[in-house]
């Protein structure tokens, strides 16, 4: 049955042996975090496992226990789009860019498996030239019907976006099929970092197994610690992620609406917003660039979040209801998820006010039905098998290629 998890089966993965396991990803926090936990699960486990990013991810790979496998990506320094197509077309532009650094790379150490990100377009690609299985990752809503038109501006498809004819001519230079790149779509084998509840049209995925594994929250005591100043306080977090940012009215609307409130604010404001651009704050307003996320989440009451599917995801892990106010078309689905499952509500930005905002945390901090429901889908993630079932799907994975191996050469 497409979309079902292998939590579900009863036949379990085949015995391994070490393995060498490539990782090949984007650049991007909401992207790399929800893996590394699997790499560390993987290590754990024995297998050696590389992973293809740019070296200001470095560090972190490494304290998962992962060899980082390093590739340039050229960047404008302009912020990440609002459109999701822009954002295709950049991904196909750094994942073509970075095949020169990784064919060189694993030209003399082939991995047996390759963990590819649903935008990691390259490591689809080097799967496809190298003859190996492949297992996508993904850290968003699995390919459902009505996926394109709600995520990228009514496109009816992937052959539609910009950049693809790219991705296709680089799979034909190679003697590849381009149609393998529909595999982002169809994959043989899925991990999904949510539960499968939170799937937009569940029923409608393609995939032949998932395992919806929920958000995979490895060791990130290398961010940082964090304590409100009295363990009575309750803490609300303010944070747009790590790519929407440079919002300084949106941080001023914040201290302006939780001026009065009982709460400890922390707002993470990214590096481009400095403090003279949101004038004086009150004493319980705690603004910095970043935060350890799941450290402050551990102490919060409520969360103000673009909705991200990994804070939203932290956020449900740490019980914590949600005021989503998406800055793009993915948040967007994200925030009707929340809203629909109860978790929060969905306040659209242009509708923020220092008013609406302040009336949205009181609700959500007050609700006992919102509680419930965030404390229902977090169980149903403790359920979920996190990192031992992504490990399990990408054993798997190894051992259908070595069964299929074994019956060849019979």
């Amino acid at each position: 049955m497409p979309g079902t998890s292998p939590a579900a089966s009863s036949t379990p993965p085949l015995p391994q042996g070490p393995a060498h396991i490539a990782v090949v990803n984007l650049p991007m926090q909401g992207h790399v975090n929800p893996t590394l936990g699997v790499v560390e699960e993987l290590v754990r486990r024995g297998h050696r496992v590389t992973y293809a990013i740019t070296e200001d991810f470095a560090p972190a790979v490494k304290a998962a226990g992962a060899e980082p496998v390093v590739y340039p990506v050229e960047s404008d320094g302009s912020d990440a789009p609002e459109r999701l197509a822009e954002g295709f077309a950049r991904a196909v532009h750094a994942s073509l860019g970075s095949l020169p650094a990784l064919t060189r790379a694993y030209e003399h150490d082939r991995p047996d498996l390759v963990l590819y990100d649903v935008y990691g377009f390259a490591g689809l690609l080097l799967g496809a030239q190298w003859g190996v299985p492949t297992v996508l990752c993904s850290p968003t809503h699995m390919a459902y019907d009505g996926l394109f038109p709600e995520f990228f501006d009514g496109a009816d498809g992937l052959a539609g976006l910009p950049g693809y004819d790219d991705l296709a001519a680089a799979f034909a230079v190679r003697g590849l099929d381009p149609a393998r790149i529909h595999e982002v779509e169809r994959p043989d084998r899925a991990i999904a970092f949510l539960p499968r509840s939170f799937q937009r049209g569940a029923d409608t995925v393609a995939a032949r197994r998932v395992a919806y594994v929920g958000p995979v929250l490895g060791d990130r005591s290398y961010q940082g610690s964090w304590q409100p100043p009295r363990p009575d306080v309750p803490v609300l977090l303010v944070s747009l992620g790590s790519q929407f940012t440079r919002r300084p009215e949106f941080y001023r609307v914040c201290a302006e609406a939780f001026a009065d409130l009982p709460h400890h604010v922390v707002m993470a404001v990214g590096p481009d917003v400095t403090p003279d651009q949101l004038g004086p704050l009150p004493a319980h307003v705690e603004v910095h660039a970043q935060v350890p996320q799941l450290a402050v989440l551990a102490h919060a009451d409520v969360f103000v979040t673009h909705a991200g599917m990994g804070g939203t995801m932290e956020a449900v892990r740490y019980g914590v209801p949600m005021v989503a106010i998406p800055q793009m078309a993915e948040q967007r689905v994200n925030a009707g998820r929340i809203e629909d499952l109860g978790l929060g509500v969905h306040l659209p930005r242009e509708r923020v006010t220092a008013e609406s905002l302040r009336a949205a945390v009181l609700r959500v901090s007050a609700d006992p039905a919102v509680r419930a429901a965030v404390a229902g889908l977090r169980a149903e993630i403790d359920r979920s098998g996190g990192a031992s079932a992504a490990a399990d799907l990408a054993e798997d994975a190894l051992g259908a290629e070595q069964g299929a191996e074994q019956g060849a050469e019979q």
